[in-house]
């Protein structure tokens, strides 16, 4: 008997209310009975992954799968030359402060899963119902939000009328010095938008700016401001600038950042 791809309506499946075990790949089934025997061997592990929620997580998992016991403490450190290494291991973490990470991650996961599964289902049903005959629709926690987003984006720009508005810039010197200023218009003559739609009103204004001549110097601020560096790169940001700029796919930019830890 043959059976042709279908979705959703061969047989109702129960699905279970958080997803259930992880799958093992078979290149890293040899390192992973490597440290879960050593798990099971220690007293204290000191995890040392990625200081963000996905790293705790990564970690916590594996003492969760090996059903460890004893004590965890936390090394915490952004560097990874030889004087941040000594200080962050002079100052490890108690379990307890970076556990709130490890449920942020799975909640992160589990939602992904409920939200991916149940919803995908919901949705390829419901347009099923409605004629749809296509491939299953996939609906995710952030994909469908940003979906959502380019899709409103490309609404506005498709439905955009321009209109025409009016704006004055007032030329001012004193003495050997020229700057240019932006004539603010009352709110009376601007629309909801805080654009000016006659010209009659910015032609007055022009007029009477003329007339007076000169302009007064209200007040003076200074202020003195720190700009710290920026941030280095986050992965994402990274694998986007590695593509515009050389083509790179984001798995090559991981594999790379990898490589130079």
């Amino acid at each position: 008997m043959i059976l042709p791809l279908k979705s959703g309506h061969l047989r109702p499946c129960q699905l279970s209310r958080v997803n259930g075990g992880f799958h093992l790949k078979k290149k890293q089934k040899k390192q992973f009975n490597v440290v879960m025997k050593l798990i099971k061997q220690a007293k204290l592990v000191v995890i040392a992954t990625d200081i963000d929620r996905e790293g705790e997580t990564i970690a916590r998992e594996l003492l969760d799968l090996a059903g460890f016991r004893g004590q965890i403490k936390r090394l915490w450190l952004s560097a990874l030359d030889d004087a941040s290494i000594r200080k962050a291991l002079g100052a490890l973490k108690d379990n307890e402060e970076t556990l709130p990470l490890y449920y942020a991650g799975l909640a992160r996961s589990r939602a992904d899963w409920l939200i991916g599964m149940n919803f995908s289902r919901l949705y390829t049903l419901l347009a099923q119902q409605q004629g749809y005959q296509g491939k299953p629709l996939s609906v995710g926690r952030v994909q469908t939000p940003t979906l959502s987003l380019v899709v409103n984006r490309d609404r506005e720009i498709k439905n955009f009328i321009p209109k025409q508005h009016f704006a004055l810039q007032v030329m001012l010197s004193d003495g050997n010095q020229h700057f240019a200023t932006q004539y603010v218009i009352p709110e009376q003559y601007c629309d909801p938008d805080g654009l000016c739609l006659s010209a009659q009103v910015i032609q007055a204004a022009n007029q009477q700016i003329r007339q007076l001549g000169q302009a007064k110097v209200e007040s003076v601020e200074t202020k003195r401001e720190r700009q710290n560096a920026p941030l280095c790169f986050a992965l994402s940001d990274l694998q986007s600038e590695a593509n515009r700029l050389y083509g790179l796919g984001a798995q090559r930019v991981l594999d790379i950042a990898q490589s130079l830890l």
